[in-house]
């Protein structure tokens, strides 16, 4: 039985949102009253009036929130089956909707219904960021193994209160429904990050796959603007991967964990296509913030192995060496450090020289195993550690690494479940390797464009096994597309994340955040440059009266463009698309 509406139907008057449950046999009527804002649980579906104005079917409420013009609901318009876990049905949401309570915004100046729909299209932007996912009856936010730990108490908790709230994404924007425990049946926690789940066969033995990835809502953001941890010890690009095998009523997972260099560090864009990080010169705030961080990962997950994947020379030395003082200093027997310097050791296409680390950990993954759950019930082991594993983004290079010891675990749940004898190798199993690989790569896309914009790098050795030109070239490409949003257009994306998870709330301003001053002679620079250049591709490509007099054309405007890029590039800071509401919250702390 779902612990929420599964199926609703929105009716929309001039006055009130009659939100109404349509699943057979449980009628409930949510109304919100479009002038005053209150919400009330109507007893029977016959007081919707009949002046209704338009009437939709809906698949659950976001949330509620207040832009400068007043209150807008959130509502999710679109789905897709995802599959099923356990019997219970997941869903990605494929379309949301943001409807305004007033009918006008002629009570807003010009500045502020300009700024208004700012908001507004911040929101929706964020809310089309792939991929949200809820399920009606299941608490996809937790691992298997927190769920068996569960008791009586915990199951009699209402769908969002029993969710961990590391990684519900709308719990800022439902906090108006939170406050009514009468209608615990209308608030869905939705997650953000990765879900696939893939019915599989091998020997004569059908089961299912599933790969969930949770991103968290804690210290969330965009690639360059959100690096490294905070004070309360919440790191930047966290997330929870869990690996699941069902088969026969049994149940195997295996967890693993990324996230940001848990030091204080930034890297802000500045227009420089890899631009220097830079770590903080207060050791004593740094090792406050890790031990925090690892205290609250002991005691989520047990045991730390931290798998370092960062260079150890250029930019990205520093990071490491400080990282590995710092864990030497807390000196904690639960936390184990590995660093692997993954583009030194896999250059030139040796990508076979990650078994180098694949041994290296290999006791540690023996030693702390997986989880698994026979059909009665039985906890027959349980996860007692998992792998930490970054590298300077926790994306590319830490998906690849990922992949590989979740196929290890898999590899011995397989041989205990009886699917494969121990002879067998997963990777042998075509159609399931095959499957396999390709649900790593999507897992890193996913999480890839949610935090840097674009797909992932290296997926083509995620998907084949082997490093190709083509994937060379596609992360070439991807490169350049993350290049150009991380630094023109990210700001505007941080700010949507920060209206969204209520870092930044919208208050009547009398200044519009959104009001830029910048000085006139960058305005000036940026047309210089574009003139410039066009102006040297016409002297190249047109031919002059003389060679000597084309000759000077062609050197003139190269000197033109070549400084004006010079001065832009010293000055890259403030080319770049900041963010307006990160900034305006900072000030006000």
């Amino acid at each position: 039985m779902a612990l929420v509406h599964e199926n609703l139907r929105l009716h929309i008057t001039n006055d009130t949102f009659f939100v109404e449950s349509v699943d057979k046999g449980n009628h409930e009527l949510l109304a919100i009253d479009r002038v005053t804002g209150d919400i009330s649980l109507k007893s029977n579906t016959d007081q919707i009036p009949p002046t209704v104005v338009e009437s939709k079917l809906i698949f659950g409420i976001f949330g509620i929130i207040r832009l400068l013009s007043g209150p807008y609901l959130i509502v999710v318009t679109g789905r897709a089956r995802v599959g099923d876990l356990l019997g219970h049905t997941v869903w990605r949401v494929t379309e949301t909707e943001v409807l305004p309570y007033k009918k006008t915004t002629m009570h807003l100046n010009e500045t502020q219904a300009n700024d208004n729909r700012t908001y507004l299209s911040m929101l929706e932007s964020t809310l089309r960021t792939p991929s949200y996912y809820f399920c009606t009856s299941f608490d996809i936010t937790h691992t298997m193994q927190r769920l068996s730990n569960t008791d009586e108490d915990f199951h009699k908790e209402s769908l969002y209160s029993r969710a961990d709230q590391r990684f519900v994404w709308n719990g800022y924007v439902v906090r108006e429904l939170l406050d009514r425990p009468e209608l615990s049946r209308f608030v869905i926690p939705f997650l953000h990050g990765f879900i696939e789940i893939s019915s599989c066969f091998i020997n004569g033995r059908t089961f299912d796959f599933a790969l969930i990835s949770r991103r968290s809502g804690l210290r969330a953001g965009t690639r360059y603007f959100v690096r490294g941890i905070d004070s309360q010890g919440d790191v930047a690009n966290f997330v929870e991967t869990e690996q699941i095998v069902f088969y026969a009523r049994n149940v195997c997972s295996f967890v693993q964990t990324r996230g940001s260099i848990p030091l204080h560090w930034s890297q802000r864009p500045n227009l420089k296509y890899k631009p220097k990080p830079e770590l903080t010169e207060d050791r004593k705030i740094d090792l406050t913030a890790l031990q925090r961080h690892l205290d609250s990962q002991l005691i989520t997950y047990g045991k730390q192995v931290v798998i370092n994947l960062i260079d150890h020379k250029g930019s990205e030395l520093m990071l490491e060496q400080a990282f590995r003082a710092s864990v030497k200093e807390i000196h904690s027997e639960l936390v184990i450090y590995h660093a692997f310097d993954f583009h030194k050791e896999c250059s030139r296409m040796r990508w076979h020289r990650l078994n180098i680390l694949m041994d290296k950990v290999a006791l540690d993954q023996e030693e702390f195993g997986y989880f698994m759950q026979q059909r009665d019930g039985s906890v027959i082991t349980k996860q007692s550690g998992v792998f930490r594993t970054n590298c300077i983004d926790c994306l590319d290079r830490t998906n690849v690494v990922q992949s590989l010891t979740a196929r290890r675990s898999l590899q011995r749940q397989m041989v205990q479940l009886g699917i494969l004898t121990a002879e067998e190798k997963v990777e042998d199993q075509t159609d399931f390797e095959k499957m396999f690989k390709n649900v790593w790569a999507d897992n890193a896309d996913a999480c890839a464009k949610q935090y840097a914009g674009t797909g992932a790098l290296k997926t083509d050795f995620t998907r084949t096994g082997k490093r190709t030109k083509l994937g060379l070239l596609k992360d070439g490409l991807n490169s350049c597309i993350r290049y150009i949003k991380n630094n023109f257009s990210d700001g505007y994306r941080q700010d949507g994340i920060d209206l969204l998870l209520g870092n930044y709330v919208v208050s009547d301003e009398k200044t519009s955040p959104f009001y830029e001053q910048r000085q006139w002679q960058h305005t000036i620079g940026a047309l210089i440059l574009f003139f410039a250049f066009s102006m040297l591709l016409i002297s190249l490509l047109i031919p002059a009266t003389g060679i000597l007099e084309q000759f000077v054309y062609v050197l003139f405007w190269a000197a033109i463009t070549m400084a004006t890029a010079t001065y832009i590039v010293r000055h890259g800071v403030e080319f770049v698309n900041q963010p307006k509401l990160f900034q305006v919250k900072q000030k006000t702390e």
